[in-house]
């Protein structure tokens, strides 16, 4: 009896030769991605809207913690009557339909984003000597994903009571190696060295966290002029 996710784990344990075979047709690779990662991802996403949901009400019913009150700089009885004067939360039945249209999209999106950004780290790097394209890094995305999915699995976990936060740590360090694990299947569709893959991840973060920094600042500054 095969045991689900196996041949991932395998992966994840000896990334190196994960991706030793010739690479599969682009169709395959996505579509087989997207039937293992969409399932996961909406029962994530289900959970998520589920909880942020009952914190809403929550916080509705009786008011932010106190925590989140100084945080604010406001007093509890202050944010408790804002709170109440928010409208009630949607009923999950009215948000579930809607996530089987976002989550695919979502999935789709984060590929695409990750198959652009992994792609220029990896130009930067000088990995992309063969010139096989940006249609190798979509194929390398998507096998990596599909592998990736049981980080999916894993974060399930954390809305088991009591172990969310005893599982703060490790999962965040999982999310840390799965995203330096896209870049084996990266070197490897690209005919270049591993390490090249694994650092176009790194600089597609550094990228990625100084536009984010870049756009905080141009809105800090915006907001400084307007006052």
């Amino acid at each position: 009896m095969a045991i689900p996710f196996a041949a991932s784990f395998r992966a994840l344990v000896r990334p190196s030769g994960a991706f030793a075979e010739g690479p599969p047709p682009l169709g395959r690779a996505l579509g087989r991605m997207l039937a293992t990662w969409v399932p996961l991802a909406l029962v994530h996403a289900g959970l998520t809207a589920w909880g942020a949901l009952e914190i809403y009400g929550g916080f509705r019913r009786n008011g932010p913690p106190a925590w989140l009150a100084w945080a604010m700089g406001a007093g509890p009885e202050e944010l408790e009557g804002l709170f109440r004067a928010l409208p009630p939360p949607p009923a999950f039945g009215r948000i579930w339909p809607w996530l089987l249209l976002i989550v695919p999209i979502g999935v789709l999106g984060t590929w695409l984003h990750h198959a652009v950004w992994d792609h220029t780290g990896l130009w930067l790097l000088g990995g992309l000597k063969q010139k096989r394209g940006l249609r190798a890094s979509l194929v390398a995305e998507a096998e990596a994903l599909r592998v990736a999915a049981v980080g999916t699995l894993a974060g399930l976990l954390g809305f088991v009571p009591g172990l969310g936060v005893l599982l703060a740590v490790p999962l965040l360090l999982l999310d840390g190696y799965l995203w330096l694990f896209r870049g084996f299947a990266l070197a490897a569709r690209h005919g270049c060295e591993p390490w090249r893959g694994v650092a176009a991840t790194v600089v597609h973060a550094a990228l990625l966290g100084g536009c984010a920094l870049g756009l905080a600042a141009m809105m800090l500054l915006l907001l400084r002029v307007s006052s």
